[in-house]
């Protein structure tokens, strides 16, 4: 192998970041004004010596007409990410760039994930129970109330909370301002079951933690009042950063945690999300929102976890319905992974307005009433979206306005009505990489409609489609339909190693119900004899261990244990 050069790049500037398990990079230069150059990335923990292939950064072009605040308003130059790494760790990335007569820049730079937060054992505990005022903190004699509690915080400190109701204490709050330090959070926990906050919470300062405690709104209150305390279940004030939220439930809430008032690098994790919409009562046979008697109009407002445009989570494993978007709304370097989304009036997950590194993997999304993706739009790349499940939107899978570059791998994606992948701006799929996915139609539209026929800017390959019996399979441009794959590609040249399945001979369950019938939560996996099985490419970085002569289709690899979804 080539020796790796010891210095970062000479060209341009490089800005690298992380989350527990991920990292990635954007590096802008001026050196290719035609965009003819391609970028290599290669990773290691610091101290190895070996190298490993990372999937390759993709040259990104592109000026948001609707910047963010705080974003620059155009960026040139490449950006990638790095998978599945230790937390805590450093690691080098080793980037090259590429161009029509060989190599124009290369160099090293280093990153190091966020540590995995912890409660030293050691931790002084402190007790607290319900109350206005006084006591000392100890198991017979606890501080009572949140507010008295306050008054005693340190780094490092841990309040263990008896259960009973908590009410609210600053503005009719219950608001955590005591900040703790890296590897010391103020930890606010429940002693055990029952530990009730009947306020909503408002988080404003660093390093703050808080476990096992059900934030309850009250319910069908959905005034969207920035000052009604059942719109909120908890949000923030002057950006709180490496706060940890996990194993809560929220229930009847509006807007269960939003990010408001900025933040950065949060673990989000393993928490129950139950929203305010009593969705099965108000919908029609046909997935049409019943208006009157009681059901209100249709209603996109409201979001499980509201990322608020910030940037640096990890997003895992919560267990989401009955909100409008199950998760929305993250910036840039922000991993997306483990959740159960299920029963939602707009979008499973939403990215809508995110620039560089929003990772999406391994996610079960199940009726949500239009996409279970959403790119409206992007403002900047790239994209992941790696062995996730989509079954049966009402819409479609994926929801495409303004796309820049994204990566599909290892998917299954299961549109209802409409197209799997409904295109609403003239490039849409052009700048997707699809591969190693399932698309399948669950009532005879469309697999891909694509608005434009111009150039593909991805690579498309390696799909399984179920079309279901429908007259025509795919539209690519706006008067060019195709019956099958076969005569796709023959008039694309897209999809060479593509191929068709069919559901009933694949999987082991299937049933992609329309709302707001949803069946049992399903792993459909596949059968022997599918032609889906050993189908696949490997893809460096993303592809995981593989049972046969190759990967398979889809998120599920035979002879290897399921993924676990929701609160572990």
């Amino acid at each position: 192998m080539d020796e790796a050069p010891t210095a970062p790049p000479a060209l341009g500037e490089v800005r690298a970041y992380a989350t527990l398990h991920s990292a990635g990079f954007e590096w802008r230069f001026s050196a290719d004004p035609e965009a003819e150059a391609a970028c290599g990335l290669r990773y290691r923990a610091a101290g190895e010596t070996a190298w490993r292939e990372g999937w390759p950064p993709y040259r990104i072009r592109y000026a948001p007409p609707e910047p963010v605040a705080g974003k620059d308003a155009a960026f040139d130059g490449c950006a990638g990410s790095v998978f599945f790494l230790e937390p805590g760790t450093g690691y080098e990335l080793w980037l090259t760039l590429t161009g029509p007569e060989g190599l124009l820049d290369e160099g090293v730079v280093g990153v190091r994930t966020q540590s995995e937060p912890r409660i030293a054992a050691d931790a002084p505990t402190f007790h607290v129970a319900p109350g206005d005022g006084g006591g000392a903190g100890t198991q017979a004699d606890p501080y009572r109330g949140i507010a008295e509690a306050q008054r005693h915080a340190r780094p490092g400190d841990v309040f263990l909370l008896a259960p009973g109701e908590y009410a609210g204490f600053a503005g009719g709050e219950i608001r955590f301002d005591r900040p703790g330090e890296e590897g010391r959070w103020v930890v606010w926990k429940a002693a055990g079951e029952g530990v009730v906050f009947t306020a909503p919470v408002r988080i404003a300062a660093d390093y703050v933690w808080l476990e096992g405690v059900h934030l309850r709104g009250t319910p069908n209150d959905a005034s969207d009042s920035d000052n009604d305390r059942s719109d909120w279940g908890l949000r923030t004030t002057d950006a709180p950063r490496r706060v940890v939220i996990q194993r809560n439930t929220f229930t009847d809430f509006h807007y269960a945690i939003a990010l408001n008032h900025g933040g950065e690098a949060w673990v989000i994790r393993d928490n129950v999300i139950v929203g305010d919409k009593d969705l099965r009562q108000c919908i029609d046979d046909d997935g049409n929102i019943i208006r009157g008697d009681g059901c209100p109009e249709e209603d996109y407002r409201g979001e499980g976890i509201e990322l608020g445009h910030t940037s640096g989570h990890t997003v895992a494993y919560n267990r989401i319905s009955l909100v409008g978007d199950g998760i929305s709304y993250p910036l840039e370097n922000v991993d997306i992974y483990g959740n159960e989304i299920f029963d939602v009036t707009d979008d499973g997950i939403e990215p809508d307005y995110g620039y560089a590194n929003v990772r999406v993997w391994q996610n079960r999304i199940t009726n949500a009433r239009y996409s279970g993706f959403s790119f409206q739009p992007m403002n900047g790349g790239p994209w992941y979206f790696v062995r996730n499940q989509v079954m049966a939107p009402r819409s479609s899978a994926l929801k495409l306005r303004r796309l820049v570059r994204v990566l599909l791998a290892h998917n299954l994606l299961v549109g209802w009505r409409n197209a799997v992948t409904a295109l609403y701006d003239t490039e849409g799929f052009r700048h997707i990489d699809s591969l190693n996915n399932l698309y399948v139609t669950a009532s005879g539209r469309y697999l891909w409609e694509q608005a434009d026929d111009g150039p593909v800017l991805g690579r498309l390959d390696y799909d399984g489609f179920d079309p279901g019996g429908t007259a025509y399979a795919f539209k690519w441009g706006s008067d060019h339909r195709y019956p099958d794959l076969a005569a796709f590609r023959a008039a694309t040249g897209l999809e060479p190693h593509g191929l068709t399945f069919d559901r009933d001979e694949c999987f082991t369950s299937f049933n992609p119900f329309p709302p707001p019938h949803r069946g049992e939560l399903e792993y459909p996996e596949l059968l022997p004899g599918c032609p889906a099985v050993d189908a696949g490419v490997a893809l460096p970085n993303l592809t995981w261990a593989y049972t046969g002569a190759a990967p398979d289709l889809g998120p599920y690899e035979r002879g290897l244990p399921l993924p676990h979804y929701g609160p572990r």
